[in-house]
């Protein structure tokens, strides 16, 4: 949309410095366009009406026509400042006076069809024929009145005199003192005398003059077509770009997310496409670097489990062997091992739910929910606020998994005094379940690691109290494997709260 609204500034810029560069050759290059045919209709609609009045009524007459136009207009004698009807600025009044051609002398009055040198002469159509000396060809006669007016010679050796009217020029007031055009009207000598020409001087406050000087609605028209043009051109372009972006942004999203199953369509061999190939690929290195992290912890504590089997198995042996005295000694190293076992158990635990294939069934929520609490709560007093009939499509243990881990954190960090609430929220498409417990939470800066495998939020503390840093961890990777979300917050009243987001009829 910036390029868009970059490219349409771009091209009002260029509208206008045309338009200055055009009107910097003077006003009176419009002259030469549709506002010059527009002046000569004006000035052969006044023409027509002054032939019917007499001179010291031309302007009566002229002024009905002006106000439908809405400008000021009247014949201007340049030797009489007040023949206008308004103020005339210097620069108009100069230009006025040598506007007009020069008036001819006049001639001896000739007979009645001849001029002064004896050539016959017809009125035709507001022009004056005139056949050479010796009169028309032999054989041929006058043309007609209604006979089509025409310049230079034509048959019969015509020669047409010109006597429509003829724009002079359109400028703009000194100081700014209005708009004005000045228009010849000609009209034939009487009895053989020379054309008279008059100046109709028009004024206007605006540039247009009422559509007459300057007519913007093809300017209005031919821009909104290229707005329209621009706007066509750009818009399927803006919205595929848009449309892809939004893919990509999408995509990162869910990889940042630990989601790096994502599909990007491809694009073609632009920016973009390479973008999103490029995207593509690194999600795909890093699913198979988080898997083969995943399958290589699930190694080393499946190969773990046997020595550490053994070991324990040898401590039993050796604890019925040895003094009474010395059993103590061997019950630290039990205990040792006995933690030991625990980490590997949860290693396997991490490992299997990230890799397992969940088997989706219809699970009664409450009932899943009740079962985990009492295997994990022990004296926690936890609140269960779920629908009894509530209904989801997942993988069960994968879910009690999670669960139990999040009661058993609850318990561990927040105390054995602690109280702990469990809620449901049911949407269309979605269940919501929270945890919530009432312990000292954790610090905010802390929470955006939370889920990362073996990381634990008070670095101060040691394995007795601050556990392997694979609960959370594995509450992400099950709940991921059914399709779900995770998110940690600290609750409003304090506390944590670990909310776990569920598609309903399970992942698509």
């Amino acid at each position: 949309m910036a390029w868009l609204l970059l490219h349409l500034v771009i091209l009002t810029l260029g509208f206008f410095l045309f338009v200055k560069w055009q009107l910097g050759f003077g006003l009176d290059s419009l002259l030469s366009g549709s506002a010059g045919d527009r002046l000569r209709a004006f000035g052969e609609s006044v023409r027509a009406e002054m032939m019917q009045y007499p001179r010291e009524s031309w302007n009566e007459a002229i002024k009905p026509l002006a106000d439908r136009k809405h400008v000021i207009a009247a014949i201007y004698d340049a030797g009489d400042s007040k023949s206008f009807p308004a103020e005339v600025p210097p620069n108009i009044r100069e230009r006025a006076k040598i506007a007009l051609p020069p008036q001819a002398p006049p001639r001896n009055n000739p007979p009645p069809g001849l001029d002064t040198k004896g050539r016959l002469t017809e009125g035709v159509g507001g022009r004056e024929w005139m056949h050479p000396p010796g009169g028309p060809g032999r054989g041929e006669r006058p043309p007609p009145e209604d006979a089509p007016p025409h310049r230079g010679r034509a048959s019969g050796d015509l020669i047409a005199l010109d006597y429509t009217s003829r724009p002079l020029f359109l400028v703009r007031g000194q100081a700014g003192d209005g708009y004005w055009a000045g228009v010849q009207l000609s009209f034939p000598g009487m009895m053989g005398r020379p054309p008279r020409h008059h100046l109709l001087l028009i004024r206007s406050e605006a540039l247009d003059g009422a559509g007459m000087f300057f007519d913007f609605k093809p300017w209005l028209w031919g821009g909104l077509a290229v707005l329209a043009l621009s706007v066509a051109l750009w818009a399927p372009f803006i919205w595929q770009i848009t449309r892809y972006l939004n893919r990509l942004s999408s995509a990162t999203e869910r990889i940042a997310s630990g989601d790096f199953k994502i599909s990007i369509p491809p694009r073609g061999n632009d920016e973009l496409g390479h973008l999103g190939e490029a995207l593509a690929s690194m999600a795909l290195r890093l699913d198979q670097s988080i898997s083969r992290q995943k399958r290589f912890l699930g190694d080393a504590a499946h190969e773990l489990c046997a020595p550490l089997a053994r070991l324990r198995t040898g401590l039993g042996i050796l604890e019925m062997k040895i003094n009474r005295s010395e059993v103590s000694v061997l019950g630290s190293i039990e205990s040792d091992a006995e933690e030991l076992a625990g980490l590997v158990e949860e290693i396997l635990s991490f490992s299997r739910s990230g890799n397992l294939i969940p088997r989706m069934e219809s699970v009664i929520l409450e009932k899943l929910i009740q079962t985990t609490v009492a295997r994990e709560a022990g004296s926690l007093e936890v609140k269960i606020e779920v629908p009894p009939d509530l209904i989801i499509v997942t993988d069960a243990s994968l879910v009690g998994r999670a669960l139990g881990n999040l009661v058993r954190n609850a318990r561990i960090h927040a105390g054995p005094e602690a109280k702990v609430s469990i809620a449901t929220l049911e949407t269309s498409q979605f269940i919501t379940i929270s945890v919530t417990d009432n312990g000292p939470g954790v610090d905010p800066e802390e929470i955006p690691r939370l889920f990362e495998p073996f990381y634990r939020p008070d670095r101060s503390r040691s394995r007795d109290t601050g556990g392997s840093g694979l609960g959370l961890a594995i509450v992400r990777t099950a709940v991921e494997a059914c399709g779900g979300e995770t998110l940690a917050n600290l609750a409003p009243g304090g506390g944590f709260v670990v909310t776990i987001r569920l598609p309903k009829e399970g992942p698509a």
